[in-house]
C-alpha cells in the first residue's frame, strides 16, 4: 500500500469509478461481479432483493433494485486505499444522479477495526429526482469523533433504500480530500 507524503492520489482513489465509466454497455445482476476491481454491489442476505446494473456510455452506473422482502442494507461499495487520514481535514463526495421516482440515499465511510468496523456517515443525505442534479457531502475529521484516523481497511458505501424498489442513474461520482 502506498503511503502519502501529503494528500492521497485522487486518480488512484477514484480509479475504479473511472474504469467503470469507460466500459460502454457493461451490464449484469447482483450475482455478477462488477467488471472493475474494488467496486462491488451487496445486499443484506436476509432480504429478497434483485439488483440489475448497467454502465451505459457516458455514465458511471444505472442501478435497479426490486425489493420483495426488505432487508437492512443495499449498497454500492468502493474499496479505498486510505489507511491514514491524519494528513487531511476531511473526505468529500461529489456525484451527479437522477432517479424516478425520487430517491434518498446515504453515503458512508466504513473503517476496519480490531473487532469489526465503524461506519461514519457523510453530513448530508443525497436526494435524486427525475432531473439530473449534483450533490456534495463531506466527512470532516474534527466533527466525526468515531472515525479512526488509522485503519487496516476502508470502504466508501453508497446506501440505497433496502425497503423499497429503486431506479438510480449515477452519471458520475468522485471522492476528494479536504486539505488539512
Amino acid at each position: 500500500m502506498p503511503h502519502y507524503a501529503s494528500q492521497p492520489d485522487l486518480a488512484l482513489l477514484n480509479a475504479p469509478l473511472t474504469a467503470l465509466t469507460a466500459l460502454n454497455g457493461a451490464a449484469g445482476t447482483l450475482a455478477d461481479a462488477l467488471p472493475v476491481a474494488g467496486l462491488h454491489l451487496s445486499v443484506d442476505p436476509a432480504a429478497h432483493t434483485e439488483v440489475s446494473w448497467s454502465s451505459p456510455a457516458g455514465r458511471l452506473i444505472d442501478l435497479t433494485s426490486t425489493v420483495t422482502t426488505p432487508g437492512r442494507w443495499c449498497a454500492l461499495r468502493l474499496t479505498l486505499d486510505l489507511p491514514d487520514l491524519g494528513k487531511i481535514a476531511g473526505l468529500g463526495l461529489w456525484l451527479r444522479s437522477a432517479a424516478d421516482p425520487a430517491l434518498v440515499t446515504r453515503a458512508c465511510l466504513r473503517s476496519g477495526t480490531d473487532d469489526g468496523h465503524v461506519d461514519c456517515y457523510f453530513e448530508r443525505e443525497i436526494l435524486s429526482h427525475a432531473a439530473t442534479s449534483d450533490h456534495h457531502a463531506v466527512i470532516m475529521m474534527d466533527r466525526t469523533p468515531d472515525l479512526p484516523i488509522k485503519a487496516p481497511w476502508r470502504e466508501f458505501l453508497l446506501l440505497l433504500p433496502p425497503y423499497r424498489s429503486a431506479n438510480l442513474a449515477l452519471h458520475a461520482m468522485r471522492l476528494f480530500t479536504v486539505p488539512a
